[in-house]
């Protein structure tokens, strides 16, 4: 059995995660031309950021503290420090940025599954997992569509 405290470490782990696509998003905004994208990318900005204040109620529920998740991994930090390098010598600004997306949504992707596989979540915590995961299923599947009118 899977302990509150290993539950709430996964969620602020989430949580950080979260932080890491919405900054990854923003920028995404700023650097491509294409309004139908920029769109796009606004409306992640704007999803991401509510996953994050839905992770910190949960986390508040079960007990711990929703602070410590507040920020932005050195994973996450390398990954948008990669994307503006391939952006600067990508010949395809726009392809390769969606691809760089639909790489870390598959990161959030797994750690969310791991999430979803711990034992005895609490209904609400399996409930809003499954929730999130959808969209970034959605997510997932609108960047390879995007990427492919792109490419």
């Amino acid at each position: 059995m899977e302990t509150r405290k290993e539950i709430i470490e996964k969620l602020t782990q989430l949580l950080t995660r979260n932080y890491d696509a919405e900054n990854g998003y923003r920028e995404a905004v700023e650097d491509v031309d294409d309004p139908k994208l920029k769109k796009f990318f606004k409306t992640y900005v704007e999803q991401r950021y509510k996953f994050g204040h839905d992770l910190k109620g949960e986390i508040k529920n079960l007990g711990g503290d929703a602070g410590k998740g507040k920020g932005t991994s050195v994973t996450g930090d390398l990954h948008r420090k990669w994307m503006s390098l391939k952006k600067a010598i990508s010949s395809n600004n726009e392809e390769a940025i969606l691809e760089e997306c639909r790489k870390g949504e598959m990161t959030i992707w797994g750690d969310y599954n791991e999430a979803l596989a711990i034992n005895d979540l609490p209904p609400s915590t399996n409930s809003l997992l499954r929730n999130h995961k959808t969209k970034i299923d959605e997510a997932i599947f609108q960047l390879m569509e995007l990427k492919a009118e792109y490419a």
